[in-house]
């Protein structure tokens, strides 16, 4: 019996889908810490925010509270780039996700044609080998038919 003629098709999706895999996780992971450092950037707001509570109640100078006025807009800046960078990240792997699903999609095509194609080898084999025995079966009858004609 010939090998199964896609073996080496097979073997090169499984390697890509493994790559791939590991560029899903990587690219979940930028993810991952984009929202971890959106999380302490909104912790800092809110410490912030609730420091300046304190400072207006006992009275702040004009010049101070335009100070604290510029440090939360560059905070926010921040945050506003946080999500971007967390927006991309998840664009990014999901995106990735999809090519992974679809090469894995391809990897299970092609292990279902290699299954069959490994049954149709089996059930030829068994084929061949009762064609086998019957000639053998076929041959052992002849012989002994024609041992007891000739007495």
């Amino acid at each position: 019996m010939k090998p199964f003629a896609l073996a080496r098709v097979l073997q090169l999706a499984e390697r890509k889908l493994e790559t791939q895999a590991r560029a899903v996780k990587l690219a979940q992971g930028i993810w991952l810490r984009a929202r971890g450092r959106q999380v302490r950037l909104t912790a800092v707001r809110d410490a912030h925010i609730a420091q300046l509570a304190v400072e207006l109640r006992s009275g702040v100078s004009a010049d101070q509270l335009q100070e604290k006025n510029r440090l939360q807009l560059a905070q926010a800046a921040d945050r506003q780039a946080a999500q971007a960078t967390i927006d991309a990240a998840y664009r990014e792997w999901q995106g990735r996700l999809a090519v992974w699903m679809q090469e894995e999609n391809r990897v299970k095509a092609l292990r279902l044609l290699e299954q069959r194609y490994l049954e149709q080898t089996a059930i030829q084999g068994k084929r061949i080998e009762q064609r086998q025995h019957d000639e053998l079966v076929e041959l052992m009858h002849g012989r002994s038919a024609g041992g007891w004609r000739g007495r």
